[in-house]
């Protein structure tokens, strides 16, 4: 066989069986593919074999139906075929109009995708983001079936062992460590009880001029400042809070009170890792743009306002030791507080704009998000630097008690938990 192929989201790569030239792979975008299709049935004249195809009519976003290795028609020369399906293309008058197949088919001799790669034995790559909730999922009522403490827990608020609470909180650790967020099915329902699953006895949320504790509902009236998209039924698109604030808080856990009769379920993106990904596999320009642009986060309220700036992908100030690159900080990102864009030159807003789009067409696909409709007694807790969440919108008198923490706080104790399960699973081995 003259090569292996290695179908992802947005590029295939094609591993050859013998190294020429020093290649021994290459990466090849969906878009390049359909655009250089070498048929003769609409893409190339029959005659002269130019190129009859427009870049303009193939969707940057496309991909194959299928893809096989193969040998050329007429020719035992090795092969490589994908399967699309049809696009408009224009007629001899211009006119976009779909042709009349099931599927268009582009076979690529391998010779040929050597011979034009341009993305040689590349080595920096990122995955998608996490996206499947059965990741991030840790069930309170399965740990309180073995753990439960009857002494200390009601109806309404189940208490742990000693032991089952450390397991409880270790688990927290590695899911918040390594997707920066967590669903805790069955919690309970005393948010003040379930604050302490996060950090000691000894600290507190951070309060906001929201308030303490946040009462996410149509009909609030304990909160001062309730003029704002998450007090209403709305949906909210994808976010970061309080993006206009100098300091933003680490982490907000979410607990459902009462889940909406219709729609209101949430829905996250790991954002540090869909901005590996757009650097990598999708557009460093609008990476670049991204982490070095500075906007206006501007809230304003009838009894508050604030204002800070900042790139929407802030970046560290000195390169990984590990990598020798600058490391992504923090994301703000909130499409209702963003201000006008004032400080990029006319020549170069709209570039701008076509990089935050690039963005935001990231972080609603499908593959890039997490998502958890909440009940009752559930929780979702997580990194409000690394993780954007949103909700769609809803009917019903849905009922969310928001709270903010310090990570400092929230890394302290579970990590002093963490330490305890991996000593307890030290002397049990």
């Amino acid at each position: 066989m003259a090569a292996q192929i290695e179908l992802k989201p947005d590029w295939v790569r094609v591993v050859f069986s013998e190294v020429v030239g020093g290649i021994k792979a290459a990466d090849f975008h969906y878009f390049w593919l359909r655009h250089n299709c070498p048929c003769l049935s609409g893409c190339r004249h029959p005659s002269t074999h130019e190129r009859l195809i427009d870049a303009a009519v193939i969707p940057l976003d496309i991909r194959p139906l299928r893809a096989v290795v193969t040998t050329a028609v007429g020719s035992d020369e090795p092969a490589i075929a994908l399967f699309w399906a049809p696009i408009a293309t224009k007629n001899d008058v211009g006119v976009l109009e779909l042709p009349n197949e099931k599927e268009h088919v582009s076979v690529f001799l391998v010779d040929w995708l050597r011979a034009n790669a341009y993305a040689v034995n590349r080595e920096q790559t990122h995955d998608l983001p996490p996206h499947s909730a059965d990741l991030v999922t840790v069930d309170y009522q399965e740990l309180a079936r073995q753990y439960a403490s009857p002494e200390n827990s009601t109806d309404t608020n189940i208490k742990l062992t000693a032991a089952g609470a450390t397991l409880y909180k270790a688990q927290l650790f590695d899911k918040l460590s390594k997707y920066g967020v967590a669903v805790i099915r069955n919690r309970g329902h005393d948010t003040e009880d379930i604050i302490y699953d996060f950090i000691d006895s000894s600290a507190d949320v951070i309060s906001t001029h929201f308030g303490r504790i946040e009462h996410l509902r149509t009909d609030n009236t304990e909160n001062s400042n309730n003029d704002q998209l998450g007090y209403t039924n709305s949906a909210v698109r994808l976010h970061t809070d309080l993006c206009y604030a100098e300091s933003v808080p680490g982490f907000q856990f979410l607990h459902c009170i009462r889940p909406a009769d219709i729609g209101g379920d949430n829905y996250f993106v790991h954002a540090e890792s869909a901005a590996n990904y757009l650097k990598t596999e999708v557009s460093q320009r609008a990476y670049e743009l991204l982490t070095t642009v500075p906007v206006r986060f501007d809230r304003k309220q009838s009894k508050f306002q604030a204002l800070h700036t900042s790139p929407i992908l802030r970046l560290s100030d000195t390169p990984d030791p590990a990598t020798n690159e600058r490391r992504l900080e923090q994301v703000r990102y909130s499409y209702f507080t963003l201000g006008a864009q004032t400080s990029v030159p006319f020549s170069e807003l709209r570039e701008w704009y076509e990089a935050q789009q690039v963005w935001d067409k990231l972080l609603y696909r499908d593959d890039f998000q997490i998502k958890a409709g909440l009940q009752a007694g559930d929780v979702v807790i997580y990194d409000n630097k690394k993780v954007l969440h949103a909700r769609n919108g809803f009917t019903g008198a849905r009922h969310m008690a928001g709270v903010y923490l310090e990570a400092s706080d929230l890394w302290s104790h579970l990590g002093q938990a963490k330490d305890r399960a991996l000593a307890a699973a030290a002397v049990t081995a």
